[in-house]
């Protein structure tokens, strides 16, 4: 098996925090960190809808920032812990040349020499907040000293000599020169966080942007001061020098973008992502931006990134959208091509349920409209025209793409939920079966349990459904909870459960890592002992074609299973990080999709 495309998590966002993005030396290529995962990415599809990317999952903590070494060769990354992983971005085998801690905090930006042997390296807490070391051995070239407090962005002088900025959440900006590097001169002292600080390409000048609204432009080689101005009505959270160095871009959460002539601060152009509507304000502040080879890209606090190919265009030529948290349910619609995503947002500080409808042949998502979910999207599933998603804020909503639809109170917390051809189930938290007609759209029938339920599955036929519980048994019931068959042969409580498109084969798995298939009809297991594989807990099954099974695991691995073997035919390790594979589903015979808590989504040969 092997990936055929990936579909990546956008970086993470949190209100009042930047976002700063970074991209290669050809500019052609996005770089970012994304839970515990650096993502390298075409900043926009093919026509054919595909996206190349590649992804450094090593780190053990959630990735802060990434940034590529002049040459092309390395990539720094750094993580909450204050590690920096030095690794080979030009190799698929991706060595580490070195592995360092370089202070206590989160690691919040680096910058390479232009001679690809020094890194500096900003963020911390405490006493430390910065470290300029050689690549190879970390070995410390000099003290990043003069702020009070954390260091939020940095810069390397391209030409020689050699000088550092850094500026913090002080409203310090600082110049250091060097090597070895020692702190020179304050150049300026915002009133407010400074949030980027960047040298010009030629090294010449460097400006700084802070929350206070200023752009302030000084000298390369003395940090002298030639200009300062208030650009914007919010706070600047990140900015960027055109390729030609003429140029600066600003982001802002005033929900614009800027450009401005890098000699006089007067602005250029002006793009603005405000659409008027008071409820979207927060959503739309400017997080992060970039000038690529591609255009002007800006992330918004909404988690959209949207493209402009010159600054005056009337409109964006792409936004792309993804998710940054973790994917908890796929359902595939094969009549529309569309495979759709259940997570949630929080960025701007509001919990939302987040449903994306990815349309396979153009590698592009389109976000649900309306009034959605109040929390996590937990369960998805397609019957006919209608997407039925079921909401940790306890609900089931039925949606006509790509418009969120009516919404139906399930009347407690759920905790799985499943839908086949017309009904759709939900197991609680108070021990509840909770039936709804999908035709309807309205709760059919409710049923108390006699046990804990972990897991529900509905039939294909919509006549059974299968409930997994914490007494280790799969309970086979009517829609009016009659129970048909109890199922035991599993020693821990199931943890997921799948049927086959057929309705003649059920699957359970269970916290024991134990997978068996059943004869839903006659109550009789089919097949046993497919053990000893996962090392933690199953957490999705999908049947594929003939007697193929897969399965996902909290261990961040999928299995593809030989039924009629009782065999692995496929393990595929790491398949998703921080946390594990959340969703499986079959696209088709020869293609699998998983989703899981690093955000991002995978298709898989078999």
């Amino acid at each position: 098996m092997s990936v055929t495309q990936m579909y990546p998590a956008l970086p993470a966002l949190v209100r009042a925090a930047n976002c700063p993005l970074k991209q290669d030396k050809t500019g052609e290529k996005l770089i970012y960190g994304s839970n515990n995962t650096v993502v390298v990415r075409d900043i926009e599809p093919s026509a054919d809808g595909k996206i190349n990317v590649m992804t450094y999952t090593k780190h053990s903590k959630p990735v802060t920032c990434a940034a590529m070494s002049t040459s092309g060769a390395y990539i720094a990354s750094g993580d909450e812990s204050g590690t920096v992983h030095i690794w080979a971005c030009d190799t698929p085998d991706q060595i580490i040349k070195l592995e360092t801690i370089v202070f206590a905090g989160p690691v919040l930006d680096i910058a390479w020499s232009a001679d690809n042997q020094r890194i500096l390296c900003v963020g911390g807490s405490g006493q430390v907040f910065g470290k300029v070391f050689m690549w190879d051995s970390g070995n410390s070239v000099g003290e990043i000293s003069g702020h009070a407090k954390k260091v939020n962005s940095c810069s390397f002088k391209s030409s020689r000599p050699f000088r550092l900025i850094t500026g913090g959440e002080d409203g310090v900006v600082n110049f250091y020169e060097g090597p070895p590097f020692k702190y020179k001169s304050k150049p300026k002292t915002h009133t407010n966080y400074v949030n980027c600080c960047r040298f010009s390409p030629d090294g010449s000048r460097f400006f700084s942007a802070s929350s206070d609204m200023f752009v302030a432009v000084f000298d390369g080689k003395d940090a002298s001061p030639i200009i300062e101005k208030k650009v914007h009505a919010g706070s600047i959270y990140d900015a960027c020098w055109s390729p030609d160095g003429t140029q600066i871009l600003t982001c802002s959460g005033d929900g614009t973008c800027l450009i401005l002539d890098g000699g006089t601060l007067e602005k250029v152009a002006e793009i603005s992502f405000k659409s008027g509507d008071r409820k979207k304000s927060v959503s739309e502040q400017q997080k992060g931006c970039i000038w690529t080879k591609n255009g002007i890209l800006s992330y918004s606090l909404g988690g959209i990134l949207t493209l402009y190919r010159a600054p005056t265009d009337a409109a964006p030529a792409l936004l792309q959208y993804g998710h940054y948290r973790g994917i908890g349910c796929l359902a595939y619609d094969g009549a529309s091509g569309t495979l759709y995503s259940g997570s949630y947002q929080d960025g701007t500080g509001t919990l939302v349920g987040l449903l994306l409808g990815w349309k396979l042949a153009s590698g592009l998502a389109t976000p649900f409209a309306g009034e959605p979910h109040a929390n996590k999207v937990m369960g998805v599933g397609v019957c006919g025209s209608t997407v039925v998603t079921c909401g940790s804020d306890d609900s089931v909503i039925f949606s006509e793409a790509p418009t969120w639809g009516e919404k139906v109170p399930i009347g407690a917390c759920p905790i799985s939920f499943s839908c086949a051809t017309s009904v759709a189930c939900v197991v609680t938290t108070t021990d509840m079966l909770v039936a709804f007609s999908v035709t309807k759209k309205a709760k059919i029938g409710e049923v108390k349990l006699p046990f804990s339920p972990t897991c529900v599955a509905v039939a294909p036929t919509d006549g059974v459904v299968a409930v997994g519980g914490e007494d280790s048994a799969v309970h086979l019931l009517s829609i009016e909870g009659k129970e048909t068959f109890k199922l035991e042969r599993h020693k821990a409580k199931i943890s997921c459960l799948a049927y086959a498109p057929s309705g003649a084969q059920l699957a359970s798995g269970c916290t024991n890592k134990e997978i068996v298939v059943w004869d839903p009809n006659s109550g009789t297991p089919l097949v046993t002992g497919l053990q000893g594989f996962h090392t933690a807990t199953i957490s999705s099954l999908a049947f594929g074609p003939g007697d193929v099974l897969a399965s996902g695991g909290v261990d961040a691995m999928i299995i593809v299973w030989n039924l009629t073997e009782k065999a692995a035919k496929h393990k595929l390790p790491l398949a998703h990080t921080s946390g594990g594979v959340g969703a499986l589903t079959w696209i088709s015979a020869t293609e699998l999709a998983s989703a899981g808590n690093d955000g991002a989504i995978k298709r898989w040969a078999v």
